[in-house]
């Protein structure tokens, strides 16, 4: 009986011993996320010039400091409320405030390494500081596991590269991982990267990427093609409550001359209906149109209008139905758009723009984007009269022939 009572005690004290040592390294593990000061609102940021190629999504600031060529916008997009800096006195601003946040990086004390060159796909890291004497590649998947509210930090001696398809996951914010590159930092095709990436040179971010975070060049340029930066996921929610409404296109891409199906989705969280007090009107950005047929539908009572080729779509009189936070009521207005030319075009829909005796929508609707890219879509009927016009004329030249020989 003693013994069982030694074994016992011994495993107590063993589990006792681990929770304590595991309390006491992550404490020690002292990875502090640095301010950003004029930089956090950038997504983008580059010293000597930013290249865009194709239709790159830029979900916060995007800014230029000292160069003056920021190239390829558009067809690249700065989504609002993000606004464009160019050699001005907020760039500047926001570079003197990224380089104060890179040295920061630069002198936090090593939880971790430091370590040679070094490739982080397959490893699981918990917070803290990972220091790493010259390059890093990620050619897979790295796993961050800890707290939305945990740091980490990665102090990297020279280049920053990852490979095709690569990514980084797991239970950390982007909010709280940053990459401080002592030289330039690539990220490969179709890499889904998570953080704030602070590089000394240049950061070139290929085709098809996702970057949950920030990508800011102290010295160099920031090199994009065809992807998206988003530095927003830190950004606020507004509290649930009282009316509001959503868009979506759908297919969210067309070719040039396609159809797309804007659905805007008004929402209740009010018990009771709220009907609408004024004519509700969403704008239609420039070069967007209203399709040829625009199958025009609501949910909401009253009669819509649109005109085809016209630029807005309207919803006279309406009432949405009640619900609640969890469940909040709706209704909704669909219409048939088009575009002539190729772009991305942002739907946008200002505070106020939904006036019930709900009460008005008090914030805008997350902006949506319709491509259009240069192919073109289907034919409409005009395209395949042109095309049973060519083979109609083929076959009479076909005949035509055959009776020139049998003559001869």
């Amino acid at each position: 009986m003693k013994g069982k009572y030694r074994s016992l005690l011994a495993s107590v004290a063993s589990v006792g011993f681990a929770a304590l040592l595991s309390v006491e390294c992550r404490s020690a593990h002292a990875a502090t996320a640095p301010s950003l000061g004029n930089a956090q609102s950038f997504a983008v940021l580059g010293g000597s010039a930013v290249t865009n190629t194709g239709n790159s999504i830029i979900r916060g600031d995007l800014g230029l400091s000292p160069g003056t060529a920021v190239t390829g916008f558009p067809p690249g997009i700065v989504v609002p409320p993000g606004t464009t800096h160019v050699t001005d006195a907020v760039a500047l601003g926001a570079q003197n405030d990224a380089t104060t946040a890179y040295n920061n990086l630069a002198g936090q004390t090593c939880d971790f390494g430091p370590f040679g060159p070094t490739d982080l796909a397959g490893q699981t890291l918990v917070p803290g500081v990972y220091c790493y004497s010259s390059s890093v590649q990620n050619t897979g998947v790295l796993t961050l596991n800890g707290l939305p509210t945990d740091v980490w930090v990665f102090k990297i001696g020279s280049a920053l590269t990852t490979g095709p398809g690569s990514s980084v996951v797991g239970t950390g914010s982007n909010c709280n991982i940053f990459w401080q590159v002592g030289s330039s930092a690539t990220l490969n095709t179709t890499t889904t990267f998570e953080g704030t990436i602070i590089a000394l040179q240049s950061i070139s971010i290929d085709n098809g990427v996702t970057l949950h975070g920030r990508a800011l060049a102290r010295n160099g340029a920031v090199t994009l093609i065809d992807d998206t930066i988003d530095a927003t996921g830190c950004a606020g929610v507004p509290p649930p409550g009282g009316v509001g409404l959503f868009t979506v296109f759908s297919p969210s891409t067309i070719g040039v001359g396609g159809v797309s199906t804007l659905t805007i989705t008004f929402t209740n969280t009010n018990s009771a209906a709220a009907t609408l007090t004024a004519p509700f009107t969403d704008n239609l950005p420039g070069g967007l149109v209203i399709a040829g047929t625009p199958n025009l539908t609501t949910t909401c009572g009253g009669v819509p209008t649109a005109i085809p080729g016209g630029s807005a779509v309207t919803l006279p009189t309406g009432t949405i139905p009640g619900g609640s936070v969890a469940i909040p009521g709706f209704c909704t207005l669909t219409v048939n758009v088009t575009a002539p030319i190729a772009g991305n075009f942002l739907n946008t829909v200002p505070v106020g723009a939904l006036q019930t005796t709900g009460g008005n929508n008090t914030v805008s609707p997350a902006v949506v984007i319709l491509s259009v890219s240069t192919a073109t879509g289907v034919p409409t009927l005009s395209g395949w009269a042109m095309i049973m016009l060519i083979a109609l004329l083929a076959l009479v030249g076909f005949a035509a022939m055959r009776r020139q020989v049998t003559f001869t």
